[in-house]
Parts: structure tokens; C-alpha cells; sequence
């Protein structure tokens, strides 16, 4: 379709004006009216790219240059998909509303009318991986793949590969099975991205191992080369790990989303008429985060897309993905995949920014203006184009400073603050300082780590200071201590040799050491065999028989076992043991066991079984003022549900293992998806913070091999040397990548071993790792750049003499000093202090002082000691001795009421006058037992919560007892298989519903794959009753799965709306409420709704409209609520009312 005269005249900015948006800077005016040819786009952080491509795609639509449908829009994630989606859709109704859309029909007059939203259909907004798996879909069959093969998530991966593993008979270099899962995924996934078969795989492996085995050879070098042989060994064996992946997946029907990119690819390069009929379908594509494809989806969407209307936004300083098969050069070599009719031009004279163009948004609208100079100096190195031997060849885009935004859209100093401190828990301590002034509710803060094991001291002092705050990702999680009490009895139940977990939950329970010893007897008693006499078996030959390793778990479960029987052999084998000692054992056996006995359970059923096992569930809910171990609990509990939804046959064993892998393999698990939250602290690493912005940001861990992260030891001119691909299976090795031309060229291949003496290795391999150790340095500047520019306000840099568990002082991050010599940073706090050599390393000294056995054997043994007068051991003694008699007052309290009978008089020696410690307690058990007195006196009561969801109004005046109930013992709803579909269809019908076209299908709704056929036919035919209701004529979707509040009384009552619509002329709105199940529902409940949207709007009740819409039926049942039926406010608060 060719521009209409009009286009011409139809500027950017005229088009701004009409739309009634913010008029567009210059540089964001080029990119937006820039022909429909090869374009790229290189945007700084905070750049406003995704505003900048929504007007674009409106641009092109009102010039007549392409119709809605025909634009194809690709990112990453499903967030930055459902943003961009809504934000074009925005710009598009805005268009339709103006009457700027290009006419396309001829009027009943026989003129022509302008188009209307319906008449062109929308764009296709997608991930790549989506956008992949349709092209799969849709033509799969060509290459002899069946479009209905099921698409697997990472999860599923994970079990699969640890089962191939568990079943071979052939060892493999490494035995650990955690290890060799990861590897193998690792390898898998390489061979992926970078478009290999086993067999090519196979060759250069062989040819790698060679060499370095070669080298390894030469007098003298075997220490030079290190680990490379054993590594390459390695990767070839798992290679036949990677083959029966394969099979299985094909034997199954299974792809992941590796297999999706190459097969696509597959498509795109070997079937012409697939490839012409995609190119004609989409003549303008829009290529989100650039910086982040890998080789396969550049040769997949070039194959399609080469020399046609694409537009590649991205940022080089923001190429943080190397690591999981980014190509380095994606942005460099643009112009060569996608426009070689442009490249050819430049060999004719043509000018590079008529034949080859690169257009910049370098304005950041996000970052205040000392940040953008911190972010800058960060930078610099990235943009000064220096190259040394040894760095990859080839041109490099030129990248702009960031510029700060003008003064009239808020620009403001900003701040950036530094602190140099002497240990992590005195920086932590810093950190949440600096966090804690600058708290409020509605405030956005984060705290960005280089790696998740610098989040528990952070998270430590959090707690301590009483700040809300979450720890985003599977990996932080592990750390909070009531998840890993959780984990540790899962472990002791599915693995008897895990002692470990056993001392875990022995420890946690209150045993001591003697009686730790006393178990490691009874263990080792029970492992010894013995004849009837009771002496040890001789072996055939008469030799002694080798005893098995002893186990904790078999010594609790004999003593167990004992107990229960009553058997004589109890009181003999656990002599040593005391009485308390013997009572938490007991405890830990019957915790176990009752796992094991229910490890058939599903495997959410599981974990919640043995939170309770813990007793967690009820220490959980009396802590009130401190929720992070709920909410820890929570997201284990969801990754436990995730797990099992995922994979095929979801067992303990494999849930278990598969958090070891992602406990040590801490980036090879997916990063989530998040989004700010006001009022309470993120922790994350910076990598899943991209994308991502908060009013303050803290970075800490700013200390050399910390982060910038390295291995190697730190020089003195701080010039890294790494070993990289070359030590270990982590990262796929160089030479195979299809990328290798922009990575450091791999010079110790080039050597003839015949011919290498020493020296030449010596300083080829120097030189090389060199060469590696810069790329890496490029990449931690950037993932620098990145955090630094997540702050739209304040910044606060952190590092610590003692980094993380460190008993040698580590120098500052060259970031942190690059900054410091510019002055940016204000000191915080103490600001720079001098190491001071007298005070260790907290994380590694800090040990935990304490008493055991508790009894008052041991009470008596302890006053009857005689440490010198005044001395350290007297306060220590005295103290110890207060606390436990105050256990045992408190004790005997609640001991006497329980039994209603009289609490013992303590006589003079139990508890003298000034105790105040055994006053303290006496005191608050009395409290707490005068508590309980007023309840029972006085029956069951609850209070009406302060804030209450909407949806349970209908419950409260329905039953306001059982609502009561409900309160005061909640049960979880029955899992029910209609509400797992329930919850993908309201997923789902948002991006369909903001994207009203029959191209958008399943997969770019958010449905996942694993679903069945008859599941998926459902969803459709939920999503198509949803689309074609009359009731949403004349309405466009406003918002969606959003939040309000509205205050009526004492109470707030919460409302999660699952669609909003607008009315086309402005002058009223639609709430949508969608049922997936055909049980009715009052309707006078949404009248809470329409008071809290017309409260939030500033319109009359009168004008917002609410229904339920009953999907399940065909063509959809809607229960509109009525001006009659709504509910006052004075109504609904009566129901409030208690009484």
C-alpha cells in the first residue's frame, strides 16, 4: 500500500497535536516518520523507545503506508509485549476517535469513508519465542514436525534430562547428577542458539579436545593449559546426553524453546513459500531489545524480513545476555543481515545514512541528572572504541552519551551517594540506613545484587528494621530460614543420606551437642554387624565387615520405632541421651516420617504438609510484624505448584534437585518478571532488573571480583586474565559459537603443537585469557551501566573491605573509584573508612553461643560452677541461668492453667526478687493467659477486618456467621482443575481483547502450550464468546486486571476488576466481570465496583455500567447490574455494620 497524498503533510508532530499526546523531540520525530526500509535505532536507557515505536506503528497506519495487521512487533518478555500491545492499541483507538485512519471502503453514497478500528484488524504483538512457535505451528509440517508437539518449559527440561541421567549405565566425567543435568542443558540449549547438529558439535569438540591435549604435552605445560582438556572431555560425553534428549523429545512429541528458534529458522531458510507468505503478511516489523537475540532468531527473522520495512531498536550498553547465547554483534551487523541491498550501496558511493541508517534516541526521560553523569562515566570506556590485540576485529556502533531531558519535564539534580565500609553486615546495616530515610508508602526502592548470595545479610537487617520488603527469584528465596527448614525436611525424607538437613532440623528443634553425639553413637551402633554373641561378624576371607556409613535418619527412626514398641533395647542404646534430647529426636523421626509416608501426595500437598509437620503454619501466623517468612512460604509453595504443573510426572526427588541446580547454577534459571511495588524494598539481581526502574536504588557488593565479578586474583593494574570457557562446562565454548568473529579470536587454536615450545604457549595463552578477561569486564560494565540507570532519583554505591565471606580485605570496584575520582558520589554514613586488620569478618566469625541439655540437672551443674569472680564466664553463667528459669516459670504458668490447677510457688533459689528476666516472662505468659481466659469466658468473636475484598460482601450478607468461620479458621479452596483454566482465560482474554484480530492466537495470549487440546478448545471458544459480545460495542479496553479501593466506614474494601472499558465518545464506562463457570453470582455485588471506579474517576455512578459475563455459555450470558439493583452506599456499609 503506497502513502496517500495526505501523507506527506502528515508530520510526526501535526499527528502528536491531533492525538492530543506530547509532541515528539526531533530525534524521536526521525525514527517515528523514517521511511519503511531497514532501519536501526540505538536507544539509551530510559530513552522512552517503547512510546517512540507506538507512534511509529500510528505513524505508518495514519500515512496509509500499512494497515494495523500488517505490523508485526517482537520483544522478550510477556510484560514488555503486553506494554507495548496496549500502548499501541491506545494510539490506535486515539487515532480511530480523530477519524485519522485512511479510508478503505467506499460509503453508501459512493464516496469514501474513513475506516473505523474494526475494518483493519490490529497488530501482532509477540515474544520471539511466540512469534517462533506459530511459524512452528503453522508450518511445521513442511520439515516433517508436528504442529501439535507440546511446548515444554524449563522445568520439564530439568526433569527429563535428570531421568536420562539416572537410567545410563555409562559414567560420566562428573558424578554429581545436579552438575550433569545443568551441563547438559547448557549444551543443549548452545547447540540451539547457535543452529548446530551433535554430529558438527561432535567434530569440533574432538578438534579442541585434541589440541589442548596436545598442549597439555609439551614439557612443562600442563598446569598452562589447566582444566581444558578434562572440559572438553566432558562436553563430548554429554553430547550423547544431548542425543537422547533429543530422541525423547521426539518420541514424545516435545519441543523447548530452543528447539522452537531452530526449527523456525529451519523453516524460514529451506521453504520459500513459508518464508514469501510471513514477508507479505508483515511489510513492517518492529524488533524490541535487539541488543539480546542470539544467532538462530537473527537468522530467522532476517531469512523473512531481509531488505523490507524492519525496525531494530537497542542498546549495546545494555547487552547484558551474553552468558545465555546473546550474540554479541546482533546490533553491529544489522545492516549486513537485514539490508544488503543498503551494504551494496555503500560499495557504489551511497552515503551510510541514506543506504545504511542509525538513528539514535539518547534522551533519557527516566534518570535525574546526576545519575545520567554516573551513568555516563560508567560508560565512557564502552564508547571509546579502544581495541587492544586480542579483541575481537570489526566496526562498532558509535553510542551516544545519555542526555538529561528537559528541565519542563521534571528534571531534577538527583543525588548519587558512595560508602567504602569494612565489613557486608556494616554495609548492610548502611544499605537499610539509607533505605529506611527515605521509606514511605508509596515510594519504589530497590536493591540490585550482583549475585543472590549478598541478599541475606540485606534481607537480615531488613527484618531487623522492620522495613516491608521481598526477595524476587527462586534463588533469594532459598535463603529465608523458614523455606529452608521446609527444604531441609523434604530432603531428610527423600534422601536418608542428607545428615546435613537431619542436623538442620535437629538443631532448629533445640538439640545440643551432647546429644548430637549420643545419635552419632546409636548411628554408628546400629551400622556395625554383629553376631548373636554381640560380637562383629567376621567377613568370608575372616576379615572384619565393612560397616555402612552411619545415618542420622536410621538412628531417629530405630529410636522411633523403639519408643512405639516399647523395646528394651531403647533404654540401653540411648543411655547418653537426655530426656530433652530424646524428646526433640522423637519430634524430628515423626516429622520425617510423616513425609515419607505421604511422599505420594502431590507434590504442592507435600510442602504444605511439611510446613505444618514444622509447626511453621502456626508460628507463621502468630508473627505478625514480620512477614517475610509468609511470604517466602507463599512463593514456595507457588514454586512447588509451578514445578508440578510443568513437568510430566512431578516427584520429590526431582523437585528437590532441581532447586540444588538452582541454588548453584544461580543464571541459569529464568529471571521473573516483576514489577515495582510501593511501600515495600526489592531485592533482585541486577540482571532480572532490567527493564525495570525505582525512585531509589541501592547497589552494594561494589568491590573488585565481587563486581565486577571475576576469578582471577586482582593486579595491580587491575587487568584481568580468565580462563572462561576454557574451565569450566558453565559457558559453551567460543569456537563453536556461531558468533566466534565478534568474541576474541581463539589464537592457542592457531598453534601447531609440533612446532610450540613454552614460552609461545605461554604468551599466546597469557594474551588469550587476557582477551577474555576484558570481554568479561565489557560485560560487567554493562550490566554496571544497567543498574546504575535503573534510579530515577537517588543511588547509593556500597562496598565493603571484607566483601561477602572474605578474610582478606578486596580492593574498591574500579566503578566505585572511576566515580569517586569524578566527585559524583556523596559519602553516606561513615563514607570511606580505612580497613581496620583487628576486626574479622562477621559472616565468618559470628557463631552462635548456647546451653544444652535445658533441664535442671544441667541448671544445678552450671550454678555449681566456680568461674573467677567478676570474670566473663560469671555474667555468661548468671545469664543463661535467668533465662532458663524463666522458661521454666512461664512454663509451668501455662502448664497449670492448661490443667486448671495452681502454679507452684518458686522457692527462694529458683527465683530471687530482682530476677527481672523470670518477672519479664511471668508477666507476659499471665497476659497471654488472661488473654485467653476473656476469650473462652466470652465465646468465639471476630472482628471485621479493616480491609476486606469486594467479592466476599455477597458471602457476609449471605451468612454472617459462617463468614465468621471463615475468618476465624480459613481452609484453602478445593484445587479444581475449571479454576486452573479460569486463571490462563483471564490471562489470556486481556491481550486478546486489546488486540481484537483473529491473527493473535493462543500463544501470543499467554496460553501455555502444555495445555491439552480440549483445555485449548475451551480457551478459544471462551476468548471468541469474549470478543464477539455485543455488549462491547462501542467500547475500547481501558484497563485490565486493575485495582481500587473504596473506604465505607471502618472498612476498605478492596476491588480486582477484571476489565474496564471506555465508551468511544468519552461519555461512560463498562466493568466486565468474566465467569468461566456457570454458577450465578448475586449481581448486586458489583455495585461495590461501580461506587469505587465512579469514586476514582470523579464521574456519577450513573455513568459506569457493570456485568457478569458468563463465558461457558454459548455466546455468552451477560448479568448486567442495574440502576435499581445497585447498591447504595448507605446499604452496603449496613452489611458492614456488625451487629
Amino acid at each position: 500500500m503506497t502513502p496517500t497524498t495526505g501523507s506527506r503533510e502528515l508530520t510526526p508532530q501535526a499527528l502528536a497535536a491531533a492525538l492530543g499526546i506530547h509532541t515528539p523531540t526531533q530525534e524521536q520525530a526521525r525514527v517515528i516518520a523514517h521511511r519503511l526500509s531497514p532501519l536501526l535505532v540505538v536507544a539509551g536507557a530510559g530513552s522512552g523507545k517503547t512510546a517512540t515505536m507506538a507512534q511509529r506503528v500510528v505513524y505508518l497506519v495514519a500515512t496509509g503506508q500499512v494497515r494495523p495487521d500488517q505490523i508485526l512487533g517482537l520483544t522478550f518478555t510477556r510484560k514488555a509485549t503486553a506494554e507495548l500491545d496496549q500502548r499501541v492499541a491506545s494510539r490506535l483507538a486515539d487515532l480511530s476517535a480523530a477519524g485519522l485512519l485512511p479510508a478503505t471502503a467506499p460509503d453508501d453514497d459512493g464516496g469514501v469513508r474513513a475506516a473505523d478500528a474494526t475494518d483493519v484488524g490490529e497488530p501482532m504483538i509477540a515474544t520471539y519465542n511466540s512469534f517462533a512457535g506459530t511459524l512452528v505451528r503453522d508450518h511445521g509440517l513442511r520439515i516433517g514436525v508436528d504442529p501439535d508437539s507440546t511446548l515444554i518449559t524449563q522445568a520439564r527440561s530439568w526433569q527429563i534430562v535428570s531421568s536420562l541421567l539416572e537410567a545410563r549405565t555409562l559414567p560420566l566425567p562428573n558424578e554429581s547428577l545436579s552438575h550433569n543435568a545443568s551441563a547438559a542443558l547448557v549444551l543443549a540449549d548452545s547447540l540451539s542458539q547457535n543452529l548446530l547438529t551433535i554430529e558438527e558439535a561432535a567434530k569440533d569438540l574432538a578438534d579442541l579436545s585434541e589440541q589442548f591435549t596436545a598442549l597439555a604435552a609439551i614439557k612443562g605445560c600442563k598446569t598452562l593449559v589447566g582444566k581444558a582438556p578434562a572440559v572438553m572431555a566432558e562436553w563430548e560425553a554429554l553430547l550423547d546426553v544431548v542425543a537422547e534428549l533429543h530422541a525423547h523429545k521426539r518420541h514424545h512429541g516435545l519441543l523447548d524453546f530452543g528447539d522452537q528458534i531452530a526449527l523456525a529458522c529451519a523453516i524460514a531458510e529451506s521453504v520459500p513459500e513459508a518464508a514469501a507468505q510471513v514477508r507479505a503478511q508483515y511489510p513492517a516489523v518492529l524488533l524490541d531489545e535487539f541488543q539480546d537475540t542470539s544467532v538462530a532468531q537473527v537468522r530467522l527473522l532476517s531469512a523473512l524480513f531481509a531488505d523490507s520495512g524492519v525496525t531494530a531498536v537497542g542498546d549495546p550498553h545494555q547487552a547484558i545476555y551474553g552468558w545465555r547465547g546473546a550474540s554479541a554483534g546482533a546490533l553491529d551487523t544489522f545492516h549486513q543481515r537485514f539490508n544488503p541491498t543498503g551494504t551494496a550501496r555503500l560499495d557504489s558511493g551511497a552515503s551510510p545514512a541514506d543506504a545504511t541508517p542509525v538513528l539514535e534516541l539518547s534522551t533519557s526521560w527516566r534518570n535525574d541528572s546526576t545519575i545520567l553523569d554516573v551513568a555516563n562515566v560508567v560508560s565512557a570506556p564502552l564508547r571509546s572504541g579502544v581495541v587492544e590485540d586480542g579483541d575481537p576485529v570489526g566496526e562498532h556502533l558509535t553510542v551516544a552519551p545519555l542526555r538529561a531531558r528537559p528541565a519542563a519535564f521534571g528534571l531534577e539534580p538527583g543525588a548519587a551517594f558512595g560508602a567504602f565500609l569494612q565489613d557486608p553486615a556494616e554495609e548492610a546495616r548502611t544499605v537499610i540506613a539509607f533505605l529506611a530515610e527515605r521509606w514511605s508508602p508509596s515510594a519504589e526502592m530497590a536493591v540490585l545484587c550482583r549475585t543472590r548470595a549478598q541478599m541475606e545479610p540485606i534481607a537480615a537487617e531488613l527484618e531487623e528494621a522492620g522495613l516491608p520488603y521481598t526477595i524476587i527469584g527462586l534463588g533469594g528465596m532459598l535463603y529465608v530460614p523458614e523455606v529452608a527448614d521446609v527444604r531441609a525436611l523434604l530432603t531428610a525424607a527423600s534422601d536418608p543420606e542428607r545428615g546435613d538437613r537431619v542436623v538442620r532440623l535437629l538443631t532448629g528443634f533445640g538439640i545440643g551437642a551432647r546429644d548430637l553425639r549420643a545419635l552419632a553413637a546409636l548411628a554408628r551402633e546400629l551400622t556395625r554387624p554383629s553376631t548373636e554373641s554381640g560380637k562383629e561378624a567376621p567377613g568370608p576371607h575372616g576379615d572384619q565387615v565393612e560397616a555402612d556409613s552411619p545415618l542420622l535418619s536410621e538412628a531417629l527412626d530405630t529410636l522411633l520405632r523403639w519408643h512405639e514398641d516399647g523395646a528394651q533395647e531403647e533404654a540401653a542404646a540411648t543411655r547418653d541421651l537426655t530426656e530433652a534430647g530424646r524428646a526433640v529426636a522423637l519430634r524430628t523421626a515423626r516429622a520425617i516420617r510423616r513425609i515419607r509416608e505421604a511422599v505420594s501426595l502431590p507434590l504442592p500437598d507435600l510442602v504444605a504438609l511439611a510446613e505444618q509437620a514444622l509447626d511453621l503454619d502456626i508460628e507463621i501466623a502468630a508473627r505478625v510484624g514480620h512477614p517475610m517468612g509468609h511470604r517466602a512460604l507463599d512463593s514456595f509453595h507457588e514454586t512447588a505448584r509451578a514445578f508440578a504443573a510443568d513437568t510430566d510426572a512431578p516427584t520429590l526427588t526431582g523437585f528437590l534437585e532441581w532447586l540444588d541446580a538452582a541454588e548453584e547454577h544461580e543464571d541459569a534459571m529464568s529471571a521473573p518478571e516483576v514489577e515495582p511495588s510501593p511501600g515495600a524494598v526489592q531485592l533482585l539481581t541486577v540482571h532480572a532488573a532490567k527493564g525495570l526502574e525505582w525512585d531509589v536504588v541501592a547497589v552494594p557488593g561494589m568491590d573488585e571480583q565481587v563486581f565486577p565479578s571475576y576469578t582471577s586474583a586482582v593486579k595491580d593494574d587491575l587487568r584481568v586474565a580468565e580462563t572462561g570457557w576454557m574451565g569450566s562446562t558453565s559457558i559453551f565454548p567460543f569456537p563453536l559459537r556461531a558468533d566466534a568473529d565478534d568474541l576474541p579470536p581463539f589464537t592457542v587454536g592457531d598453534l601447531d603443537p609440533a612446532m610450540t615450545d613454552k614460552p609461545l604457549l605461554t604468551e599466546t595463552m597469557s594474551a588469550y585469557k587476557e582477551a577474555l578477561g576484558r570481554q568479561s569486564l565489557r560485560e560487567e560494565r554493562r550490566l554496571a551501566y544497567v543498574a546504575f540507570t535503573r534510579a530515577r532519583h537517588e543511588l547509593l554505591l556500597t562496598g565493603s573491605h571484607l566483601s561477602k565471606t572474605a578474610s582478606k580485605p578486596r580492593r574498591p570496584s574500579r566503578f566505585l573509584t572511576e566515580l569517586q575520582r569524578r566527585d559524583l558520589l556523596r559519602p553516606y554514613a561513615e563514607g570511606w573508612v580505612d580497613f581496620d586488620e583487628s576486626r574479622p569478618n562477621p559472616l565468618t566469625s559470628l557463631t552462635q553461643v548456647g546451653t544444652w541439655p535445658l533441664d535442671a540437672d544441667a541448671a544445678e551443674t552450671l550454678s555449681g560452677q566456680s568461674p573467677e569472680a567478676g570474670g566473663e564466664g560469671t555474667a555468661v553463667t548468671d545469664r543463661i541461668a535467668a533465662v532458663r528459669r524463666a522458661r521454666y516459670a512461664a512454663a509451668a504458668q501455662v502448664t497449670a492453667a492448661m490443667d486448671g490447677t495452681e502454679v507452684a510457688q518458686e522457692t527462694h533459689a529458683q527465683a530471687q526478687p530482682d530476677d527481672e528476666t523470670v518477672q519479664r516472662w511471668r508477666l507476659e505468659a499471665g497476659l497471654l493467659l488472661a488473654e485467653r481466659s476473656r476469650a473462652l469466658a466470652g465465646g468465639p468473636a471476630v472482628r471485621l477486618p479493616e480491609h476486606l475484598a469486594a467479592t466476599r460482601l455477597d458471602d457476609l450478607r449471605a451468612d454472617r456467621q459462617q463468614f465468621a468461620l471463615d475468618l476465624r479458621r480459613p481452609l484453602p479452596p478445593e484445587p479444581r482443575a475449571a479454576g486452573r483454566l479460569g486463571t490462563v482465560f483471564h490471562d489470556a482474554v486481556a491481550q486478546r481483547l486489546s488486540a481484537r484480530g483473529t491473527l493473535f492466537g493462543l500463544g501470543q495470549a499467554g496460553v501455555p502450550d502444555s495445555l491439552g487440546p480440549q483445555d485449548r478448545d475451551r480457551i478459544e471458544r471462551w476468548l471468541e464468546t469474549a470478543e464477539n459480545l455485543p455488549l462491547l460495542e462501542d467500547y475500547v479496553l481501558a484497563e485490565t486486571e486493575t485495582d481500587r479501593e473504596i473506604t465505607i466506614g471502618a472498612t476498605t474494601l478492596r476491588c480486582r476488576m477484571d476489565a474496564v472499558f471506555h465508551r468511544l465518545d468519552g461519555s461512560g464506562w463498562l466493568i466486565v466481570d468474566w465467569k468461566t463457570g456457570r454458577r450465578q453470582v448475586p449481581v448486586d455485588q458489583l455495585s461495590v465496583y461501580v461506587h469505587a471506579w465512579a469514586a476514582s474517576q470523579g464521574v456519577p455512578t450513573a455513568s459506569v455500567r457493570a456485568a457478569y459475563v458468563y463465558v461457558d455459555y454459548p455466546g455468552g450470558r451477560v448479568d448486567e447490574l442495574t440502576a435499581e439493583g445497585l447498591l447504595s452506599i448507605e446499604q452496603i456499609q449496613a452489611a458492614l455494620t456488625v451487629g
